[in-house]
């Protein structure tokens, strides 16, 4: 992503136009894996918010702290699919060698539909999968520094684990996150694919500079808030990803072809060619 341009006002007459040149069968299929895995993370990362939230007003019923917690053991959490759609957030402890959990919740969407702190009669143990998740996790922080990721905002790097695919292997995205109210990173994030062995198959970063949406710095006449792309064809999951955190609309050009894609809510549709836009 490069980011000489700003399509604010000047977007809602460039879209008003019919597209001068279809996109092809292959961009139009990379653009609907994108809206389909852009989701997948928003979904898992929800998961991972708002269980979140849960989580620390339950470590304040009993009386902890999260540092009183980590001090006791407390090492993370994993997301993995759940009963009736749902996911399951398992919030887990180092008990010597092994993990254990220590709270769980089912999340719907944005809401957590039930859960908390385990009680004796509840089972500990995390399922193969969760660990399998937890090792990946671990592997894709480390991929990430040594490859020297950079952050494009000054918290903590987000990851996203998704679940193993068709063929074993395991996205692992780690991302820029958000610290400021109406600003989202749209760079910064990286996606590594482990096999089912756990070695590193794939890595790519998505941008390769930083840009922030920033939803305050958008005119209320303007159309929506503009970047452009470099490293691919069409927009990505990470482009459908950012949509979903910000409420305006998100205009993609294509660096050299000069297609402009436009994101909204994750849905990606190509809008023209800009035939007069001007060479970086």
């Amino acid at each position: 992503m490069k980011f000489p341009t700003l399509l604010l006002a000047a977007a809602a007459a460039l879209v008003a136009l019919p597209a001068s040149a279809d996109p092809t069968e292959s961009q139009v299929a990379a653009a609907k894996q994108a809206e389909v895995r852009g989701a997948e993370i928003y979904t898992y990362d929800q998961a991972a918010w708002h269980s979140t939230d849960r989580f620390m007003i339950d470590l304040k019923k009993r009386r902890l702290t999260l540092e009183r917690a980590q001090q006791e053991g407390f090492a993370g959490y994993v997301v993995e699919p759940g009963e009736g759609g749902m996911l399951l957030v398992t919030y887990f402890a180092r008990n010597g060698a092994d993990f254990v959990a220590m709270a769980r919740y089912w999340v719907a969407g944005s809401k957590v539909k039930r859960g908390g702190f385990l009680k004796p009669k509840d089972n500990p143990a995390l399922s193969p999968l969760a660990l399998r998740l937890i090792d990946v996790r671990k592997n894709g922080i480390d991929a990430a520094m040594e490859q020297k990721a950079f952050a494009c905002t000054s918290g903590n790097m987000n990851t996203v684990v998704l679940p193993p695919r068709a063929d074993g292997t395991i996205p692992v995205y780690v991302m820029s996150s958000g610290v400021e109210t109406g600003v989202f990173p749209a760079g910064g994030h990286y996606r590594y694919v482990f096999g089912p062995d756990g070695k590193l198959l794939s890595s790519r970063a998505f941008t390769k500079g930083c840009v922030n949406v920033d939803v305050k710095a958008v005119p209320k006449n303007a159309s929506g808030f503009g970047v452009t792309h470099m490293l691919d064809p069409q927009p990505t999951e990470i482009h459908v990803f950012v949509s979903y955190n910000t409420p305006v609309k998100l205009f993609v050009i294509i660096d050299g072809s000069k297609d402009l894609w436009e994101v909204n809510k994750g849905k990606v549709v190509f809008k023209q060619v800009l035939k007069d836009y001007p060479d970086n």
